[in-house]
């Protein structure tokens, strides 16, 4: 379809000021324009991939598996899958764990592949109910745990609707809830209870409510669907589909299902491989975090992002090492880097993109040489030290004093986040004694000698949930700023035309 609108070089210009994602939607919905987008750098301001999708500045979207529910199916006619599930499913409908270690040339795995421990135990006295892996398919354990469970509390259930109790009604739920182990091990092997067996056990489950009897029998039929597809070649009771779910920023969320061909870490990469694949220009991305321990980052291969601010949790090295393909030179140096780091972690203080960016945040623990921090030359050095105590009052002279030494320029700062407010007070009276100066109610000023003074004040932190547990409730600042001069001033005054005194 030939484009009638706009010329190409125009097309070209317009597409550049569209934000990235009302980009990709004209991509899609308007082939004959596909060429023509992937050729228009992407300016985004917020760039985030998880395990499960992709931020998009304030979009997001995450992908799942959906289960559509046959009509008149015996089997979770009370779910409210609406949001779906993230794991893949078998072909009798047990969950499959979503794979991580599949991987094309330009995709990295952040972090170790966790391997989740999916046994049974039905030893303990409360046994949750979660739903079988395919690994279980063939725990007969867990089977009879359930089907026996399940038997007894519909006997219950029946047994109060035969009283003339109501048994209607039952609450919503969203998490698997947990039973109280009701058979031994031998009378799950076993199988048929004793009279005797049953009342006692009928007996113990009178103080159950009847909402909760309700909501175990649903979710142990809701567990049970799998096994009973599996031993009695039943098909099954819904259609699997790859959910898409798109949420905008004060938005309804938008829902998209399509046919369950690939696996769900296929969908992703398909996803990704739309938004970013075949694009012969940088990308420009102003925040790129990554927060999450462990995930699997789903990149076409040749995509090359450049970055204004970037954010790591831990590992920085392995990190910065892992995305040296995908990060463009042409990022360094960093606007802001941030990172959180170990106590024993100190290798990454000779890196470059921290050596070389002109904001960082250290967040984490102080390392255990004071020097690896005094000898950082970034114009402005945030420590956000939350694992640690705070810095002594010695410590933060010899910051002030480094500072002073180096003759840092107009805008060099160094600030701390600090939980005694006395220590701070006790801090500004050893300058003002040091430098004999007179100090304000929270700060203290220090001439440098070139035009410049080092202003040393604090304020109450915006703390974060996390700070606030850590009590660091306060900030303290280190600011080397303009100095007014003699002759500044003189200056000052000519242009000002005083006279008499007045002006």
């Amino acid at each position: 379809m030939p484009i009638t609108g706009l010329q190409y070089d125009s097309l070209r210009t317009v597409l550049q000021y569209i934000e990235a994602n009302k980009r990709f939607c004209l991509s899609q919905r308007l082939p004959a324009i596909r060429f023509a987008e992937k050729a228009v750098p992407l300016k985004i301001d917020y760039l985030q991939f998880d395990d499960f999708g992709v931020t998009v500045n304030k979009t997001s979207y995450s992908l799942a598996v959906y289960r559509d529910f046959h009509q008149g199916s015996d089997y979770f006619q009370k779910e409210k899958d609406e949001d779906g599930i993230q794991f893949d499913l078998d072909q009798y409908g047990f969950q499959l764990q979503m794979n991580k270690t599949d991987l094309v040339p330009g995709e990295v795995i952040f972090g170790g592949v966790r391997v989740e421990n999916h046994n049974f135990n039905g030893n303990q006295l409360h046994i949750p109910i979660t739903f079988p892996w395919s690994s279980q398919k063939h725990d007969m354990t867990m089977r009879r745990c359930y089907d026996k469970h399940l038997e007894l509390f519909q006997i219950a259930l029946k047994t109060r609707l035969d009283q003339g109790n109501s048994v209607r009604g039952m609450e919503v739920l969203n998490s698997f809830p947990v039973m109280t182990k009701m058979f031994s091990d031998d009378e799950l092997v076993r199988g048929e209870l004793t009279a005797k067996e049953l009342k006692i056990k009928l007996s113990y489950l009178n103080c159950v409510q009847t909402s909760s009897l309700k909501i175990l029998s649903h979710h142990l039929r809701r567990c049970l669907q799998p096994f009973d597809c599996l031993h009695n070649n039943k098909p099954l009771p819904f259609t699997p589909l790859i959910q898409l779910t798109i949420k905008r920023e004060g938005q309804e969320k938008q829902i998209e299902r399509y046919p369950y061909t690939m696996k769900l870490h296929e969908a992703i990469r398909k996803l990704s491989w739309l938004m970013f694949g075949g694009r012969k220009s940088v990308v420009q991305v102003h925040n790129f975090p990554f927060i999450d321990e462990s995930i699997t980052l789903r990149i076409p291969k040749g995509l090359k992002i450049r970055v204004r601010k970037l954010r790591f949790k831990e590992n920085m090295n392995g990190r910065l090492e892992a995305l040296n393909n995908l990060i463009d030179d042409s990022s360094y140096p960093l606007k802001k880097f941030s990172t959180l780091h170990e106590r024993e972690e100190i290798d990454h203080f000779a890196h470059h993109a921290l050596t070389s960016a002109q904001q960082i945040v250290l967040e984490g623990a102080a390392p255990p040489n004071i020097n690896l921090l005094l000898n950082l030359r970034n114009k402005v050095v945030h420590f956000k030290y939350i694992w640690s105590p705070d810095f002594s009052i010695e410590e933060l002279l010899t910051f002030a004093q480094n500072i002073i030494k180096a003759g840092s320029p107009v805008g060099a700062q160094r600030s701390f986040r600090m939980s005694n407010e006395v220590s701070i007070k006790t801090l500004l009276n050893r300058v003002a004694e040091q430098f004999n100066l007179i100090r304000s109610n929270r700060g203290a000023s220090i001439r440098m000698g070139n035009e410049t003074k080092l202003n040393i004040s604090y304020k109450f932190a915006k703390c974060c949930k996390e700070d606030n547990l850590q009590m660091k409730n306060w900030v303290l600042k280190m600011t080397v700023v303009p100095g007014l001069s003699l002759s500044s001033f003189f200056e000052k005054l000519k242009k000002l035309k005083i006279t008499d005194g007045t002006l």
